[in-house]
């Protein structure tokens, strides 16, 4: 099928479902939820969207994202915010709605008073048009979340928000990032927030703010009781205004989260903001990766984690800290008792640094997450880690992407997934695993009771290994989610896999993306959706897929609905006392001993999910 007819299917199939929710909207039904993103409406769409809107009042949210819209999509919208009364959230994310529409809009929120979440990000707006908006917040006294990031805004409208902020007490949670703010800008939303009560969530990523701005933002740290995250990623912050931020830190007793990822910070900043973590007792996520603390660096936050009880997550990738800082967090980890996620991928530590964390993961009962991904593990390396996890009880997500791991090394991974009952989440992409890897995985799959997630994305898998997965998962009732995009497994393999997606009643999520499937297979993987009761999400892009399987597919989409098991709040209230792996109290005086009886109190409850299907 050729690229512009399948444009011409999917654009057909885009309009068939925005009209089946115009005419439940024009029947007056009672639709909380509007989900409309990318649909491609135009501003042909958006006219026939915007009436039923307007005279349905059981819509609380609308998502409109990239809909192609202008500034004529965004008159229309302000029409609606100007007489609704229900709308609690709308998103016009990546449309094109720019100053004309961005001046609509300011003037509907000036008068509504129920919306209280609003998406503009990417859309064009230029500063003028982003000031407006500023001023138009002044006015408005129910937005409490507001997303302006990725358009234009400049320093003039950060005076203008800064003013707003000022006076403004209902916002808390204000997204600028990926704009053109720099240090003016930051200084008067620095100011600003200093004396705010009600902001507890700023993002200046990816601006200009430099070591200048950071400065004014620890300014801001020192008196400010609100703010509980800040990130500022992406901003050139070198070690001098890590300095200004750490010495702050010290006595700032409610920020949880700081993100100062892709920086400028060497091992000087990061010693600094090391030291003030053994007296900071509120920051619970730290966000450094993409700097350049190196080892010594490592070692200094290490140091830190051996008195700091407060720290929950801890990112460190791309900072080339090699084995030295790997056993430097590693003999963290065996005292530290908070830290309960980890990143420390791409940063070169090598078998010897595997061999460390995997003794730390032998003695660590906190650590529920931990990214290794693209450390050149090769071959000691996994199996260090795989030694780990056979006496490992409380890991839950394992990231070993891209670590050259090979078929000869996956199988003490496969091993070790037979004994381990914690493990959720485990990504082997790009490991070159191929069919001998995927058969020892399968293997282990018909045994494990644990995990839910299984990433094999680009890993040479041909029509062998998704046959031997095929039978994995005719028996495996546990996994959820199953990812094989960029593999060779051809029409046979798709052929074996339809058999697993006609049986399994417990995944929801296969992706099969670029996987060189005909015709033939792509059918049968359509003719046993067609039968399927649970996968809500599927992805065949970049397949050769006839029209008839497509329309075959869109059918599906269209006519059914995926039921998802979700425990209730109750339910999982209830299984989280009353067995020790999924949470329970050790000093719970009821205890039900076998975790598949509480399997039947989470699995006796299902909700309807929409299909979202990719092809």
């Amino acid at each position: 099928m050729s690229a512009q007819s399948q444009g011409a299917a999917s654009m057909c199939s885009r309009h068939d479902a925005v009209q089946a929710i115009v005419q439940r909207l024009n029947n007056g039904e009672h639709m909380a939820e509007v989900k409309l993103a990318g649909s491609l409406i135009g501003k042909t769409g958006i006219a026939n969207v915007v009436k039923p809107l307007q005279e349905n009042t059981h819509v609380r949210h609308v998502d409109l994202a990239s809909n192609g819209l202008n500034e004529f999509g965004a008159t229309k919208i302000a029409e609606v915010l100007k007489l609704s009364n229900g709308l609690r959230s709308l998103s016009l994310e990546d449309n094109s709605i720019k100053n004309p529409g961005a001046e609509e809009l300011a003037a509907a929120i000036e008068v509504n008073s129920n919306l209280h979440t609003l998406h503009l990000s990417c859309n064009r707006i230029d500063d003028s048009g982003c000031q407006r908006l500023a001023v138009a917040l002044r006015s408005n006294t129910s937005i409490h979340t507001f997303f302006l990031d990725r358009n234009n805004a400049g320093d003039d409208f950060a005076r203008e928000m800064g003013v707003t902020l000022q006076m403004n007490r209902t916002l808390h949670t204000l997204d600028l990032s990926d704009n053109d703010i720099k240090f003016p800008g930051a200084a008067a939303l620095s100011k600003a927030v200093a004396g705010n009560s009600t902001m507890t969530a700023l993002n200046l990523s990816r601006n200009s703010i430099g070591n200048e701005g950071a400065s004014e933002v620890a300014k801001m740290l020192g008196e400010n009781k609100s703010l509980k995250q800040l990130r500022m990623s992406w901003n050139t912050i070198s070690d001098a205004g890590a300095h200004e931020l750490a010495a702050v830190l010290r006595d700032n007793a409610t920020l949880e989260l700081i993100d100062l990822a892709d920086n400028r910070v060497s091992s000087v900043g990061a010693t600094e903001l090391a030291r003030a973590l053994l007296v900071n007792k509120s920051i619970q996520s730290l966000y450094l990766s993409g700097n350049g603390i190196a080892g010594p660096g490592a070692q200094e936050v290490a140091s830190a984690l051996h008195v700091n009880a407060t720290l929950q997550e801890l990112h460190l990738a791309w900072n080339c800290i090699v084995e030295h800082g790997a056993k430097a967090l590693a003999d963290a980890l065996c005292v530290n008792t908070t830290l309960t996620s980890l990143d420390i991928s791409a940063n070169g530590i090598g078998k010897e640094g595997a061999s460390h964390v995997s003794r730390a993961l032998t003695v660590n009962s906190t650590l529920r997450a931990l990214h290794l991904h693209g450390n050149v593990l090769k071959e000691e390396g996994p199996k260090h880690i795989a030694k780990a996890l056979q006496t490992n009880r409380v890991l839950e997500l394992l990231d070993l992407d891209g670590n050259e791991i090979g078929p000869s090394n996956i199988k003490d991974i496969a091993d070790a997934l037979r004994v381990n009952v914690s493990l959720q989440t485990l990504k082997l992409a790009r490991n070159k695993i191929n069919d001998v890897g995927a058969w020892e995985l399968a293997e282990a799959l018909k045994v494990n009771r644990s995990l839910t997630k299984l990433d094999l994305t680009r890993n040479s898998v041909e029509e062998a290994g998704a046959t031997d997965l095929n039978e994995a998962m005719c028996i495996n009732n546990v996994l959820r989610e199953l990812h094989l995009s960029y593999n060779r497994i051809k029409e046979a393999g798709a052929a074996s896999l339809s058999n697993a997606v006609r049986f399994n009643t417990t995944l929801h999520t296969l992706k099969l993306a670029d996987n060189d499937i005909n015709e033939v297979g792509a059918l049968k993987i359509a003719e046993a959706l067609s039968v399927n009761s649970t996968i809500h999400t599927l992805d065949m892009l970049g397949n050769n897929l006839s029209k008839k399987v497509e329309d075959m597919l869109d059918a599906i989409v269209r006519n059914s609905n995926a039921y998802v098991r979700i425990p209730s709040e109750f339910q999982e209230a209830l299984c989280m006392g009353l067995h020790v792996r999924l949470g329970a109290d050790p000093n719970c005086w009821v205890r039900i001993l076998d975790e598949s009886l509480v399997m039947m109190v989470i699995e006796c409850s299902t909700v309807a999910a929409p299909r979202k299907f990719q092809f």
